[in-house]
């Protein structure tokens, strides 16, 4: 693995654009200035919906029928536990980018109006891209953490994927995992071995 496949690949690429655009016309109305907390909003978020979406969504059963529903399950996710340190399986699909990208836009547009909504929406870009590097970095074997909380996320996701894959959800931090008893803290005793490799 290098850095390289990181900074090159579609998915981190259309995201480092979006995020571009999106602060460009969040200063441009004014938005930026005004709404500039909103930015912080995402990082307050990020533990549950990282949770909620790993958990529900991305280990959802896989569709016993071989059809579209099945093979997008395996492109988000299920073929990265399959094989874990291909590069390629590493980020979530650019395809994938746009739907989850318009449904987080239209949560913020409900709440702060479509123009405010551009700053929280930024906001989750740029935490997205730290979530592709964070992943990134769990799964390069070159890659020494340089904080003890990233050695614990480093073992933590390493659980996930070769101990129990009903354990340790989250990817940049534990909380959600410490409230909700899922591992997470340097002492929580591990849960029976599960399926890891290959999800159900």
């Amino acid at each position: 693995m290098s850095r390289l496949a990181l900074w090159t690949h579609a998915t981190v690429v259309a995201m480092i654009a979006t995020l571009g655009a999106l602060l460009a016309a969040a200063w441009q109305l004014g938005e930026l200035r005004r709404a500039w907390p909103l930015l912080l909003l995402p990082i307050v978020l990020a533990p549950f919906v990282e949770f909620g979406l790993h958990k529900y969504v991305l280990h959802a059963r896989l569709a016993t029928r071989d059809g579209l529903l099945r093979r997008l399950q395996v492109a988000l996710h299920h073929a990265h536990h399959a094989d874990p340190r291909r590069v390629d399986r590493l980020f979530w699909p650019a395809w994938a980018l746009p739907p989850l990208g318009l449904a987080i836009y239209a949560g913020y547009a409900l709440v702060f109006g479509a123009a405010a909504a551009l700053v929280p929406m930024a906001g989750s870009v740029a935490y997205f891209l730290f979530y592709e590097w964070m992943h990134f970095s769990h799964h390069d074997p070159r890659y020494v953490p340089r904080t003890r909380y990233g050695a614990r996320m480093r073992r933590a996701h390493m659980h996930h994927h070769y101990y129990n894959a009903e354990h340790w959800w989250g990817i940049t931090n534990d909380l959600a995992d410490l409230l909700f008893r899922t591992g997470g803290g340097a002492n929580d005793p591990k849960p029976p071995r599960g399926n890891s490799r290959v999800l159900r």
